[in-house]
């Protein structure tokens, strides 16, 4: 099984992109650019704003494409969503907040979280200790159990729950 590649590009158009090598930023530091958490781990440290700066300093895009959308894609065919400075704080805020969490994202959370972990494994029981485990935190609005609980999985994985969580927060 080949692993799927990932790509920081800035896109002016639909389907019209240039991948942009990381490396070559001045704000940046080593990075293997093509593996998604570590695009991630680089664009959760800046803004839109501060990467395509970065990008403009550097020379290594047109200054058309400066103007279009910072998203990360695949040789897969995903296009996927960057999170950012901001987006990554909103993340880390939700998860300290003593609030509760609603029934209507409890029930998102849990949605996404059960489709994973039944594309993962095969063993039943497994999996229903997995999901009773987890729905139980959810229930009992434990935040900190129930990231502790996400990062057992691949990044890659339950990378679409941060997604979620930075797009309410």
């Amino acid at each position: 099984m080949s692993s799927i590649n990932y790509y920081l590009v800035l896109e002016k158009r639909l389907g019209d992109y240039n991948i942009i090598d990381i490396n070559k930023l001045d704000i940046a530091e080593f990075y293997v650019t093509t593996d998604l958490a570590t695009i991630d781990n680089f664009t959760t440290k800046f803004s839109v704003e501060e990467i395509k700066k970065a990008i403009s300093r550097s020379n290594i895009t047109h200054e058309s494409y400066l103007n279009g959308n910072l998203k990360i894609v695949s040789d897969a065919k995903h296009n996927l969503k960057v999170i950012t400075k901001e987006e990554y704080i909103l993340i880390k805020n939700w998860q300290t907040k003593e609030e509760v969490i609603n029934q209507d994202l409890k029930n998102k959370i849990y949605g996404i979280y059960k489709k994973i972990i039944e594309n993962t494994f095969s063993d039943k029981s497994f999996i229903k200790g997995m999901l009773d485990r987890f729905n139980n935190e959810l229930k009992n609005n434990n935040k900190q159990e129930i990231f502790m609980i996400l990062e057992e999985l691949p990044y890659n994985k339950i990378r679409p729950i941060y997604v979620l969580l930075a797009s309410i927060s």
